[in-house]
């Protein structure tokens, strides 16, 4: 008898927190509309088909980080515009970051902002902040931490204020798939926004709190083929915010003589599918990197930055069918990457004979 009453409690409680999950619509997803390498990584916690990480990489995966070895600037804006409200056609998002890395860990926040008007994507307006360092145990592991805060206004008030924790699995050679990485985060670990009277996507029910508190992500992510000019790779992703909900994101990236890149990536939202509000428009995007030098500056020279590579692209998402994000950004690393690994000479006392 005891043991039917427990059991009948505890699935009540599990119908009562799964019926209280009803955050807004695009409320999961605001980090991945403030630029177009976020637009189009397929939200990666293994850093992408063809891995990548930047200041923004810690809102799905602190470890991320951990392998850079330059500097890096980030700034990325998104404009979005409705077709079905002419009251409410404009909305936008923006993400800008620094990436540097230190002696002992790889350390970067980034600003961040999300201001939707819209009735089909209502997540009012955000302002925040992520903070995240990251450290390399060895070359095939890496863990990271982060914190992060915002504030919300437009429908009422609210503020949130939570953290991160991230690991990275690397692996050169598995299979035919190199760089094989598997990637595992559990995100938004705090008090989120949930003061708002927003219509959730359940939109009979008030809008409950977002992002959902305890996200779990996980995913993977490889190069599938390369060759002297071409390199392509993929990358799939599974978040339970909350434990809730499951979202899934997938990825392709495609490049040519490291130069020229082509990505897309689609999300699947479950639980806004169910309710209506999906549309399965994949989003794509084209980047260019390229060097560029910085003679006769005395002080960039002394920091190895005389050269340095810049990498701008541009990304477009139809969004809950009435909404398309058009995105650009520009990404800079300072300084070349050190591909050279390093010499290492025995000595046989040669040299002091005379």
């Amino acid at each position: 008898m005891v043991k039917k009453i427990i059991a009948g409690a505890v699935s009540v409680f599990a119908s009562a927190v799964l019926f209280a999950y009803n955050p807004p619509v695009s409320g999961e997803s605001l980090d991945r509309l403030t630029s177009p390498a976020q637009l189009t990584s397929a939200s990666s916690s293994a850093g992408g088909g063809l891995f990548s990480a930047g200041p923004d990489s810690i809102v799905f995966n602190p470890a991320l980080i951990a392998y850079e070895q330059r500097i890096t600037l980030d700034l990325g804006y998104t404009a979005l515009f409705s077709s079905s409200d002419p009251d409410n056609m404009y909305g936008s998002a923006f993400g800008t970051g620094i990436l540097i890395p230190w002696k002992w860990f790889v350390g970067s926040g980034i600003i961040k902002g999300d201001f939707l008007p819209f009735d089909e994507m209502n997540a009012g307006n955000t302002l925040g902040t992520n903070i995240g360092i990251a450290k390399e145990v060895s070359e095939h592991l890496s863990v990271g931490v982060g914190i992060n805060g915002g504030v919300f206004w437009g429908s009422n008030s609210d503020w949130s204020l939570g953290g991160g924790i991230g690991v990275l699995y690397r692996q050169q050679q598995l299979g035919f798939m190199k760089d094989f990485r598997i990637g595992v985060s559990m995100l938004n670990l705090g008090k989120n926004y949930g003061n708002t009277t927003l219509p959730g996507i359940i939109a009979d029910d008030d809008s409950g709190a977002f992002p959902q508190i305890a996200t779990f992500r996980t995913g993977v992510a490889a190069v599938l083929f390369s060759n002297g000019y071409f390199k392509g790779g993929a990358s799939l992703d599974f978040a339970a915010p909350g434990f809730q909900n499951l979202i899934i994101d997938t990825g392709l990236q495609l490049s040519f003589n490291d130069m020229l890149y082509l990505r897309a990536a689609e999300e699947v939202n479950i639980r806004e599918s169910i309710a209506g509000h999906a549309d399965y428009m994949p989003s794509i995007s084209l980047g260019y990197r390229f060097t560029f030098s910085a003679k006769n500056n005395k002080y960039l020279e002394k920091n190895g930055w005389s050269e340095s590579e810049m990498t701008t692209s541009a990304a477009w998402q139809q969004l809950y069918q009435t909404v398309n994000a058009c995105s650009l950004g520009v990404r800079m690393n300072l300084g070349m990457q050190d591909t050279d690994p390093p010499r290492i000479e025995l000595w046989n006392g040669e040299g002091d004979k005379k």
